[in-house]
């Protein structure tokens, strides 16, 4: 894998459209056609350099926006751009950047209204799952990470990765929401999929998501505890990194089950099993709260304006607890 010193990538980022694209997917998602109607050039046009940029790292699919069209690819930089943040910021007047860690469609969602309001303070989106996201946040590439790990033997989400990744550094874990997870099929569930025993089933064929996402993590535990080896179940190691993603495979019939949330089914016409809720949470190194800089933002999270976008997303649940603050050290 190329590094982002490598001077392929000082060559692509050397060419004014490509630095231009890459900039813009630094504040938000994008599909081709609104990067083409933003930039003045066809789609295909965009199409060109964006390719480039995602065969090199750079940019990469991601969730699309909520209530957005979900029939086009959404694409946004990719979270090891941000290790050349400095060389390639997002053009902005804004003076304060607030970098959060997440692929969650709220989060998503937390991002674009909190753009609108035009704090001064820019809150930017890093397309990480939470394993990874929390990584970034140890190494300094970001500033927060949303997280949903559970650790098998307490059965407690988050604290022990936390404890594990920060020692002897004081973080605070802030609730957020809970989201509804379960499997995804298609619609009117013609293989009659009902469990987890079912993705054993030869019959099933099942798109897996990637190694550190918190949905993995618990897949992995849960089929330990039935007795099911990943062995028998068929697609285990075909691997999509989103929600989203998971959703359009089987839709396109590529698969038969995924794992994911109510809302990335739903928006796709998609069938949806529940089978747990769980708590979506934010991970913040201490200081940071007491930051007069990001008050703003901690303003917003906790107002009833967001709570109820979050609570309009299908499978989103906004709990008595949410904006409690949990001390880790």
């Amino acid at each position: 894998m190329q590094t982002l010193t490598d001077p392929h990538h000082l060559k692509l980022l050397g060419h004014p459209q490509r630095l231009g694209i890459l900039r813009y997917l630094m504040k938000q998602s994008a599909t081709l056609s609104q990067l083409g109607t933003y930039f003045g050039q066809s789609a295909a046009h965009i199409r060109h350099h964006v390719k480039l940029l995602e065969q090199a790292g750079l940019v990469a699919l991601t969730d699309p926006p909520p209530e957005h069209n979900h029939l086009e690819k959404y694409y946004r930089a990719f979270s090891e751009t941000w290790l050349i943040q400095f060389a390639v910021l997002p053009e902005s007047t804004e003076n304060v950047v607030l970098v959060m860690a997440s692929k969650d469609l709220a989060a998503h969602r937390l991002v674009e209204d909190f753009r609108q309001k035009q704090t001064g303070l820019s809150l930017l989106m890093l397309p990480l799952n939470s394993l990874d996201g929390l990584i970034k946040l140890r190494q300094g590439i970001c500033q927060m990470a949303t997280c949903h790990l559970k650790e098998p033997e307490s059965g407690q989400y988050n604290r022990s990765f936390v404890r594990h990744l920060f020692p002897g550094q004081e973080m605070a874990v802030l609730t957020m929401y809970q989201r509804e997870e379960g499997l995804i099929v298609q619609p009117g569930n013609p293989l009659g999929i009902h469990t987890l025993a079912d993705l054993a089933r030869e019959d099933v064929r099942f798109i897996n998501r990637e190694r550190g996402s918190g949905i993995r993590l618990w897949l992995d535990q849960a089929l330990k505890e039935e007795g099911i080896s990943p062995n028998e179940v068929s697609g285990y190691e075909m691997e999509a990194p989103s929600h989203a993603e998971v959703a359009r495979v089987i839709q396109k019939g590529e698969a038969g089950a995924g794992l994911g949330i109510a809302a990335a089914a739903r928006s796709l016409g998609l069938d949806f099993i529940p089978l747990f809720e769980e708590p979506y949470e934010l991970v913040i190194p201490a200081d940071l709260i007491a930051d007069p800089h990001y008050t703003p933002f901690f303003d917003h999270l906790n107002s009833s304006e967001f709570r109820a976008a979050v609570q309009s997303l299908d499978g989103y649940l906004v709990p008595a607890t949410s904006g409690q603050l949990d001390w880790v050290s």
